[in-house]
């Protein structure tokens, strides 16, 4: 049996309902971690900078992950 692509995996996902798709993806996103090498260039931090600044300045547009979740699958 050959290994699995990426494209494999990703076809197989994609089969899954949203549901599971999200999971997968909070799955996947919290096993990711930054390298022991990371630095933040000047140009990352400024935009974290900026996003973050747009954020406080405009909390009444923030969202929780539970309230992007229920309208993704409400799409789905």
């Amino acid at each position: 049996m050959e290994p699995m692509t990426k494209t494999d995996l990703a076809r197989l996902a994609l089969e899954l309902p949203i549901d599971e798709r999200l999971d997968l993806a909070q799955t996947l996103w919290d096993s990711a971690s930054p390298p022991d090498d990371f630095t933040l260039t000047p140009d990352l931090r400024d935009l974290l900078d900026a996003r973050l600044l747009e954020a406080e300045t405009n909390p009444d547009t923030d969202i929780t992950w539970a309230e992007m979740k229920a309208r993704l699958l409400r799409r789905a």
